[in-house]
């Protein structure tokens, strides 16, 4: 009799086991699942935003680049006139890239080119002043098009990562401050699965009024989430997102060692 409750407790523990194993199997896939639907959710939605704007956006670079053309080349220069429009007309051209989408690195090495062979033909000593302002114009562009994440450098991916550059002040300000406190990175993990409201966000955190705001403002300001408007409900930024990630790769590495 005892050896029959031995085998049958013996049983159970091993059913239980096996049961407690799919459980953790089940909730990691969830959690996979999850990250993954979140992601494609931050991706749509900078798409429906790039889409939405990009018109405005091309519009307002081509004006920029005329009004600083303008207003920035050398004013006692025979070559003004020539070199303005020329300059514009390449600003406006290469503005309109960010119309069309992802935007190749071979592209903008291209007018990278030739912007360094126009330069090379330049006439007199006040040319530089000009070639300096189009080529600031120009980089601005670029540094527009990484941000709206149609274009990245071909070895971009494949830099490492140089703690010399880290910036103490603005990691700390920017990244380690918003998460570092219990609340606010409640809030969001759980915007990593899908967007809540402040009714939702306060129930999960048990803050109230005053209290969760000022704790959403702090996300709101560091850029790690977006409102979708003056009530509308909250969603993670990719940022928050990568922060998260960086964050669970950190607690990764340390809890294996």
């Amino acid at each position: 009799m005892e050896i029959a409750n031995e085998n049958s407790e013996t049983y159970y523990r091993e059913e239980l086991h096996s049961i407690k194993e799919e459980v953790t199997s089940l909730r990691n896939e969830f959690s996979r699942f999850l990250q993954k639907a979140n992601q494609q959710h931050i991706e749509g939605m900078i798409e429906e935003m790039r889409k939405s704007f990009m018109r405005p956006m091309v519009d307002y670079l081509c004006e920029d680049a005329s009004d600083r053309m303008h207003t920035r080349m050398t004013a006692d220069c025979g070559m003004r006139d020539f070199c303005e429009k020329a300059f514009r007309d390449l600003l406006h051209e290469t503005a309109g890239l960010v119309g069309r989408g992802r935007i190749e690195a071979e592209t903008i090495k291209l007018y990278r080119d030739k912007l360094e062979e126009v330069k090379k033909e330049s006439k007199t000593s006040n040319c530089s002043k000009c070639f300096s302002e189009v080529t600031n114009l120009f980089e601005k562009q670029v540094k527009l098009m990484r941000s709206l994440q149609i274009y990245e450098e071909k070895n971009e991916e494949e830099k490492k990562i140089d703690i010399s550059e880290i910036e103490p002040e603005k990691l700390v300000t920017e990244v380690c401050e918003p998460v570092a406190n219990r609340q606010r990175l409640l809030m969001l993990k759980a915007l990593s699965g899908e967007s809540k409201t402040f009714s939702e966000l306060s129930k999960l955190t048990g803050l109230r009024g005053g209290n969760l705001l000022f704790h959403l403002q702090k996300l709101l300001e560091t850029g790690m989430i977006l409102q979708r408007n003056e009530r509308g409900d909250y969603i993670i930024t990719r940022k928050g997102y990568s922060t998260l990630q960086g964050l669970s790769r950190i607690y990764s590495e340390i809890e294996n060692e």
